[in-house]
């Protein structure tokens, strides 16, 4: 069940480990494949890592456990490693996380892709938490308060929002919720 995913362009990025999961089929559009799972058969148009993992985690009921095991331990280092959002390459056992950094003093002309990451991960948890309908990200009110706040910061579109941004975010629960239940013992479910 490790079969190697076809690279039709060997100097292109090279694709994540769960590919290790599925088949790659035809190119649905540049550099995106379709995906079946090897497990069950299912297949993703295009193949989107967030989406892949969810399925090998939550959804694919013929998945061995210890692939569902692998691709949570995956998602969690990935977790884990929190990026460097200074931008520098000192290492992050330097640098306290209560420690101000330069960065936080002045805007920058670009925002590093981490940066981005970590706003549009804030971004997610509030619409979510607070019940904020999708929409409201398209307001040109909303558009204007994220500019005035960090102006070199372009919020994602809905459909980012909701595709992407919320998928990986339910991804980033789920292996918590898992790696929570693990850890108890006589757990009783009732109604």
């Amino acid at each position: 069940m490790s079969e190697k995913p076809k690279s039709s362009n060997p100097t292109g990025r090279p694709k994540k480990p769960i590919w290790r999961f599925f088949e790659q089929g035809e190119e649905v559009d540049k550099g995106h494949y379709v995906a079946k799972c090897l497990a069950c058969n299912q297949t993703f148009r295009p193949g989107k890592t967030a989406v892949m993992e969810k399925h090998i985690i939550s959804n694919c009921s013929k998945v061995d456990q210890s692939i569902r095991e692998a691709v949570m331990y995956m998602v969690e280092t990935r977790e884990v490693s929190p990026p460097n959002l200074t931008g520098t390459k000192r290492q992050s056992s330097q640098i306290e996380n209560d420690q101000t950094t330069l960065d936080d003093f002045y805007e920058n002309s670009d925002l590093i892709k981490e940066r981005k990451e970590s706003i549009d991960k804030a971004l997610i948890k509030a619409f979510v938490c607070c019940g904020l309908p999708w929409h409201l990200i398209d307001h040109p009110f909303m558009i204007e308060l994220f500019k005035q706040l960090r102006p070199n910061y372009t919020p994602p579109d809905r459909k980012t929002l909701t595709n992407s941004l919320l998928i990986e975010e339910i991804l980033r629960v789920c292996v918590r919720c898992y790696n929570l239940l693990e850890d108890e013992n006589n757990l009783t479910l009732g109604r």
